[in-house]
């Protein structure tokens, strides 16, 4: 322990018991216990997080408004720390401290005999002088208990009205808030500039003011042995001094901090205006201070919300413990503000990404999108043995599947054309290809990704007696390019994510059938099995705090097909003949439809899944074929719904063909 005799010696010769010696990162629980080590020759150093049951305390870290607790390791309070041992020196080491922020005068630091900080391992000793002078008023030990307790309430006051004191408490807050690290900040007794202070961060906090008085007070208990010792050592040095008069000054009351916060409401009218008019400090300045104070373990409107939105609010709860929270960032300012408004406005149905999943599940299903467009051109019917046609289609199609189960709608849109090739090499066998381009824009969640594919397709038919009439077996393979670039608006102030990536897109399949020749009409029936995958690349979005690392995909999935197509016979029109065509189709997906799609930010993983997850999906398409010599036109609209009449479709097709 340090000499208490020459440093109490000092003090009263240079009258610097100032108002009594002081005018005093991780989530939390709320039954996270405070474990915070105590110190022999630093009697009053605590964690802000709340008191130990032995101080008076609950033992486990203080419930603030909103639901949320304090968080342990932030921020520590002390008196001076000037008579460290090595023992405590090392634990204080252990910590971590940041910065050791003095808030004593200069008389109080370097008048003899020195008292001077032990600065913990690493820590950056600041010195902000909250009085502004070079000594502090002496404290009249002297004079009667009532005096003492004006004298204590007046200094209390002045943190209020005067400016000077103002200006350094606000520099202290900043730099708590600028710091990166664990803080600690201490006066001489640690008791009332260095309480003031902790009555500040708690108000931010949110800590009830029950709890703060308590916590306040708390420092009787923490220094019960030094004040003892001193009391007993003034007076054998002087004796006419009264008792009651060295408590006032040594300890703490109730009185000392109201006094305080009943001139913060005369002088401001509130805790907030003091803050930010007194103090000059801004909302994001007391934000960042509650961020670092303050874990919240649920988050406005979180237990209600299923699906995406849930996992997208859980991420943004997650984050509270990534380097965006406690910091000046746009999350840090929306999380907090959000959750003074008691709503999470929407961002957690945007923060997870879901776009990507539904753009992934978008291309999953652009095989039954080019199959309308490659249909007419596999039967080679009315192509005569030994020639090619030549056509160029063009479709365009929207597609929407509906929110449900807390995910967002998704939307659809593309277009493109292919231009191919179908050769009849005898009268039972054609093949065929294509190659093509495809622009595809899927919406959801206030996020648009748009798919750009180059498209090739090769496929062939054989049929067993004939081309156009009777059994047949065919086959196609199609692959593609994928250029995919991504535009997430999240609100919430949080800015625009954009990303771009690459990835390939195949499937193949095989169809089994029947061309059955009736008097007005041929009908086929066919079924077929088809795989069909994607690959995505990993990528990096950028323009966003909330900007995301999002993982590749890779999907495949297997499915059966049946169609029932319904070709009636070509009727003369003027110099044309004109056929009917309508088609019902079926498919069955036997893996899950739905993709999940992954991403991370600071190690924190969030999972969407894509709006459509049907497994049978159904088309029915009408159109014509026109032909007029060696040339073709076609036309076809369809509509498709799923299972659960929750995703439904409409498309167009025209093609040109010649054939020579």
């Amino acid at each position: 322990m340090f000499d208490l005799k020459v440093v109490l010696t000092r003090n009263v010769l240079l009258g610097s018991i100032a108002m009594a010696a002081c005018l005093s990162s991780t989530a939390a629980s709320a039954q996270e216990a405070i474990l915070t080590p105590l110190l022999s020759t630093a009697l009053n150093f605590r964690d802000l997080a709340g008191i130990s049951v032995s101080n008076g305390g609950t033992g486990f870290v203080n419930p603030t408004s909103n639901d949320g607790v304090m968080r342990t390791g932030v921020f520590y309070r002390s008196n001076s720390l000037n008579s460290l041992n090595n023992a405590d020196w090392t634990t204080l080491s252990a910590l971590h401290i940041y910065r050791d922020i003095d808030l004593r005068t200069p008389d109080e630091i370097d008048g003899p005999p020195t008292a001077q900080d032990v600065v913990p391992e690493g820590a950056i000793w600041t010195n902000i002088n909250i009085y502004g002078t070079q000594e502090p008023i002496p404290s009249p030990f002297w004079g009667t208990p009532a005096n003492a307790v004006s004298f204590v309430q007046s200094g209390y006051q002045a943190f209020v009205t005067a400016s000077v004191q103002r200006d350094a408490f606000r520099t202290v807050l900043l730099t708590l808030a600028d710091d990166t690290g664990p803080d600690l900040w201490h006066c001489a007794g640690g008791k009332d500039r260095t309480g003031w202070t902790a009555a500040l961060l708690q108000s931010i906090a949110g800590v009830p003011d029950a709890t703060i008085m308590q916590d306040c007070l708390a420092t009787n208990s923490y220094i019960s042995a030094l004040v003892n010792a001193t009391r007993e050592y003034l007076l054998s040095v002087y004796p006419a001094w009264d008792p009651a008069t060295i408590d006032a000054l040594l300890g703490v009351q109730s009185g000392y901090l109201q006094a305080g916060l009943d001139q913060v409401i005369a002088s401001y009218g509130s805790m907030s205006a003091y803050l930010t008019q007194g103090l000059g400090l801004t909302q994001a300045d007391i934000y960042v201070l509650r961020a670092k104070m303050v874990f919240y373990s649920e988050l406005p409107g979180q237990r209600g919300l299923t699906g995406n939105a849930a996992s997208g609010a859980e991420f943004l709860n997650a984050l509270q413990n990534s380097p965006l929270s406690g910091h000046y960032t746009d999350y840090n300012y929306y999380l907090q503000s959000a959750i003074d408004q008691g709503t999470l406005g929407g961002v957690e149905t945007r923060v997870g990404g879901q776009v990507h999943a539904d753009a992934a599940s978008f291309l999953l299903r652009q095989s039954q999108r080019l199959d309308e467009a490659i249909a007419p051109y596999t039967s080679g019917r009315d192509l005569p043995q030994g020639q090619t046609r030549i056509w160029i289609a063009g479709n365009g199609d929207n597609f929407s599947t509906s929110g449900h189960d807390g995910i967002a709608r998704s939307t659809e849109n593309s277009g493109g054309s292919i231009i191919g090739g179908t050769y009849r090499i005898g009268s039972q066998a054609l093949t065929n290809m294509g190659l093509g381009y495809d622009w595809g824009s899927v919406e959801s969640a206030d996020a648009t990704a748009t798919v750009n594919t180059v498209l090739a397709t090769l496929g062939g038919r054989y049929g067993f007696s004939a081309l156009d009439a009777g059994p047949f077996i065919e086959g196609r393979a199609d692959a593609g390019w994928v250029d995919y670039e991504s535009e997430r608006v999240f609100g919430g102030g949080l800015g625009t994510a954009t990303g771009s990536t690459t990835g390939a897109v195949y499937s193949g399949q095989v169809r089994v059938g029947n061309a059955i020749r009736l008097i007005p009409l041929t009908i086929t029936p066919q079924v077929g099995v088809r795989v069909t995958g994607v690959s995505i690349d990993d990528f990096n979005e950028g323009g966003s705090d909330l900007a995301l690392n999002v993982h590749g995909v890779d999907e495949t999935i297997f499915s059966l097909l049946a169609d029932l197509d319904f070709i009636f016979n070509p009727k003369p029109l003027g110099e044309w003949t004109i056929a009917p065509v309508l088609t019902l189709g079926y498919e069955r997906m036997l893996d899950d439809p739905q993709v999940e799609g992954v991403a991370t930010l600071y190690g924190f993983t969030v999972r969407q899944k894509s709006a459509y997850d049907n497994q049978d999906l159904m088309r029915a398409s009408v159109g014509f074929s026109a032909v007029q010599g060696t040339f073709t036109v076609r036309g076809t609209v369809s509509g498709v719904i799923s299972e659960e009449t929750n995703s439904t479709g409409v498309s167009g097709l025209l093609s040109l063909a010649y054939s020579f």
